[in-house]
């Protein structure tokens, strides 16, 4: 796929999404494509943050797949929209690969009903730090890897 030298640095390769019609931005985002839970239903396109401190799952989609009501570790997400409550819990996301093959990582999310719906987010800590990325916004590219 992509190397690193003599090693290989990906095992998939996707496309990415600079905008989102569902969730208009000012500015160039990446959106990735991912599958949550291994649920087929479940695929999105989620925004790389690299400056999160987890990841975020959209209410709507925590609702659709069940998981506002999970037992995890309360706390408080200090955000742009102001303090909001919720639980921390682990769920497998699935890096889903239009070359190569796709990539499967547990990841730490914050789940709230109370987030504003529209937009996942991958945070660095609890997910992005435990794999391999790189970007080719020449040509919309998302490389992954273990």
């Amino acid at each position: 796929m992509f190397k690193l030298g003599a090693l290989d640095f990906s095992c998939g390769r996707s496309l990415f999404r600079d905008t989102l019609k569902e969730a208009p931005e000012s500015t160039a985002k990446v959106f990735v494509k991912i599958q949550l839970e291994g649920r087929s239903e479940s695929n999105i396109y989620a925004q790389i943050d690299t400056g999160a401190a987890w990841s975020v799952l959209d209410p709507l989609v925590a609702k659709s797949l069940g998981l506002l009501d999970l037992d995890g570790q309360r706390t408080t997400l200090h955000t742009r929209f102001g303090r909001i409550e919720g639980i921390l819990a682990k769920l497998l996301v699935t890096f889903l690969a239009d070359d190569g093959i796709a990539l499967e990582k547990h990841g730490t999310f914050f789940i709230s009903p109370d987030w504003p719906s529209g937009r996942t987010f991958l945070g660095y800590s609890g997910l992005l730090a435990s794999m391999r990325f790189a970007l080719d916004p020449r040509t919309n590219h998302f490389y992954f890897g273990p």
